[in-house]
């Protein structure tokens, strides 16, 4: 018989963070913060609870990157990949996180890194194009 261990609300929120380059005494306070913050999530549901930590995060990207123009879905995703690049995890405490108010240094660098991407393009048919072979020739019997 295959044994199962439930992992508890701050096993998943350490394994999660974790993502994010946090460890030691670093994860163990950001975990603490965290989980304070979400004591009424009472759920057994380990998505649930990843989505509840993700709308923090998101409220941070918000106020991070004000002007984005992105789903909420992308706009977490930059705020990630950003977070990671400027090696977030050893410039933010965990009341930093916790008051949505990360370093201004911090926000600088992820502001820089923040990738833009190209606007959409839009194909269009394009008529064909008449030449005119008179002008061509004139040219090369000069």
């Amino acid at each position: 018989m295959v044994a199962l261990k439930l992992l508890s609300k701050d096993d998943v929120i350490a394994a999660y963070l974790k993502s994010f380059g946090f460890h030691g005494d670093r994860l163990t306070a950001m975990v603490s913060a965290i989980s304070a913050d979400l004591k009424t999530f009472s759920s057994d549901d380990g998505e649930a609870l990843i989505k509840k930590v993700d709308l923090i995060l998101l409220k941070t990207a918000r106020k991070i990157f004000p002007h984005a123009k992105l789903a909420d879905e992308q706009l977490l995703a930059q705020f990630k990949l950003c977070f990671l690049l400027a090696n977030g995890a050893e410039k933010c405490s965990s009341a930093a996180l916790k008051t949505l108010s990360l370093p201004d240094g911090l926000i600088a660098e992820m502001r820089q890194l923040f990738v833009v991407n190209a606007p959409a393009c839009n194909y269009q048919d394009m008529p064909a194009q008449s030449l005119d072979y008179t002008s061509a020739e004139a040219l090369h019997h000069d």
